[in-house]
């Protein structure tokens, strides 16, 4: 059975002095940053830079990591 969710990625999500990561795992880009949107502020603004997005497949394995930087 396919799955309807998929794994929603930001890399460079609202870079300060490193850049910053954020995922959601939903139906789609919409529902994800509206959840993130919650998350991050409790609704009253959004992330002034969400970075690069990428989407993945829940039918699969995946990992990655970001690095910290310095």
């Amino acid at each position: 059975m396919k799955s309807k969710l998929k794994l929603f990625v930001w890399t460079d999500f609202n870079p300060d002095w490193t850049s910053g990561l954020a995922f959601a795992i939903a139906k789609d880009e919409k529902e994800a940053r509206k959840m993130i949107i919650k998350l991050y502020s409790q609704g009253n603004h959004e992330p002034y830079n969400w970075g690069t997005l990428t989407i993945h497949p829940l039918t699969k394995k995946i990992c990655d990591y970001v690095s910290g930087g310095g």
